[in-house]
């Protein structure tokens, strides 16, 4: 059960990721963007850790593409925006993408049971916390240093 939650926060954290690596502009996330069958796959593994019904589950699905099209939407916007976003601009992203994600919670709290919705928020909340602490553990200065391109890892 335990290993069932962590993978439904991974997969809720990951469209979380799309959030970050959108904010770093230009060539700071390049090396990771989710795909529709990421997406679908991280609704099938929430379906299944939440035990949701049928239902429920295209509900689910149809709530996290329109969430991913937005998503990429405002991404392009940014990328033909040219170079780094200023701080102000990157600071306007951000809360305009915390408000697409409390947006589409608000739609998943319609769909899910209580319990269902609770262990979502639950599950959510835990993944947040361990990125953060792998994000301390690996620049405990808060110094923004250089990344190195990062793949997928796959073929």
């Amino acid at each position: 059960m335990k290993r069932t939650l962590r993978f439904a926060a991974a997969a809720s954290v990951m469209l979380l990721f799309v959030l970050q690596l959108s904010a770093q502009g230009p060539g700071g996330g390049r090396g990771f963007q989710m795909t529709e069958d990421d997406i679908k796959e991280n609704a099938k593994n929430t379906a299944e850790s939440l035990k949701l019904s049928d239902e429920q589950a295209k509900k689910v699905l149809a709530i996290d593409m329109e969430f991913y099209n937005k998503m990429q939407i405002e991404r392009q916007k940014m990328m033909n925006a040219g170079g780094p976003p200023a701080d102000a601009d990157r600071e306007a992203m951000r809360a305009k993408m915390m408000q697409m994600r409390d947006d589409r919670n608000a739609k998943y709290q319609e769909v899910l049971t209580p319990d269902q919705y609770k262990q979502f928020t639950e599950t959510q909340e835990q993944r947040r916390n361990e990125m953060r602490q792998q994000y301390q553990q690996s620049n405990p200065d808060g110094q923004s240093e250089e990344r190195p391109e990062r793949g997928r890892g796959r073929g």
